[in-house]
C-alpha cells in the first residue's frame, strides 16, 4: 500500500485552484485573443468610421466580467460533486476556490490594465486621448475589485444551488439572489464616489466598499461550500 505525503496532500488544494484557473484560461482562449484585438483595434477603427476619440475597451472588458462570473459558477457547477465523491473534502475544494477566484481575478485585472493601455497608445497614434496614463492605469486597477466580486458572487450562486438541492430553489437562487448581489455590489463599487464630495475621500471609499462586498461574498462563499451535503453513493 503506497503512504501518503502529507506534504503533497496538503498542497492538494492549492494544485486543484491553480489547474482550474488554467483550464479556465483554455475554455476562454478564443475570447481572450478576440478581447485584445478590440483593444488593439478598436480606437483606430472608430476614430476611422465615426472620427471619434474613443476606443472600445470599457464595453469589452464590461463583458468579460460577467465571464469572470460565469467561469466560477460554471466550474463550481462541473465539478463540485465529482470532486466529493472522489474524496476531496469540503475544506479542500473551499481553498481551492478561493486560489482559484484570486488567480482569476487577477489575470482579468491584468487583463483590463494591458487592454486599457494598449487602447491608449492605439488612440494615441490616430487621436487625442483624454485620459493620461495615470487615469488608464487606474481604470484597470479597479478590476482588482471587480474581478473577485463578480467570480465569487457567480460561484456563490452555484454553491447555494447545490446547498439547496433542489431544481425550483436554484430557479430562485439564480434569478433573484445573483442579480441582487451583483446590482448592489456594482452599483456600490461604481457610483460609491459620487456620494462623497471630499475627492480626496472618493477612492477610499470606493475601496472599502468594494472590499466590503467581495468579504461578504467570499464569506458566504466559505460557509455555503463547508455545508454542502455529501452525495450518496450510488445515487
Amino acid at each position: 500500500m503506497t503512504a501518503i505525503d502529507p506534504a503533497a496532500l496538503a498542497r492538494r488544494r492549492y494544485r486543484l485552484g491553480a489547474r482550474m484557473f488554467t483550464a479556465a484560461v483554455r475554455w476562454l482562449r478564443w475570447w481572450l485573443l478576440a478581447a485584445l484585438a478590440l483593444a488593439v483595434l478598436g480606437g483606430p477603427v472608430i476614430h476611422l468610421i465615426w472620427d471619434a476619440d474613443a476606443g472600445a475597451w470599457t464595453g469589452t472588458i464590461s463583458v468579460l466580467q460577467w465571464f469572470t462570473a460565469i467561469t466560477g459558477g460554471v466550474f463550481l457547477h462541473n465539478s463540485l460533486t465529482g470532486l466529493i465523491s472522489r474524496g476531496v473534502t469540503r475544506r479542500e475544494i473551499t481553498v481551492a476556490f478561493l486560489v482559484f477566484g484570486a488567480l482569476a481575478s487577477a489575470a482579468l485585472a491584468a487583463l483590463a490594465i494591458t487592454g486599457f493601455a494598449v487602447e491608449h497608445f492605439m488612440l494615441g497614434l490616430v487621436a487625442a486621448p483624454d485620459d493620461t496614463w495615470g487615469q488608464v492605469l487606474a481604470k484597470g486597477a479597479r478590476y482588482l475589485l471587480i474581478g473577485p466580486a463578480y467570480f465569487f458572487a457567480g460561484a456563490l450562486v452555484t454553491a447555494a444551488a447545490a446547498r439547496i438541492g433542489k431544481e425550483g430553489a436554484f430557479v430562485v437562487v439564480l434569478f433573484l439572489l445573483f442579480p441582487s448581489m451583483l446590482i448592489a455590489g456594482t452599483l456600490s463599487l461604481e457610483f460609491f464616489g459620487y456620494t462623497v464630495d471630499a475627492f480626496s475621500w472618493q477612492a477610499a471609499a470606493w475601496i472599502g466598499s468594494g472590499l466590503a462586498f467581495i468579504a461578504a461574498m467570499v464569506t458566504a462563499l466559505v460557509l455555503v461550500l463547508r455545508s454542502v451535503p455529501v452525495p450518496k453513493r450510488g445515487g
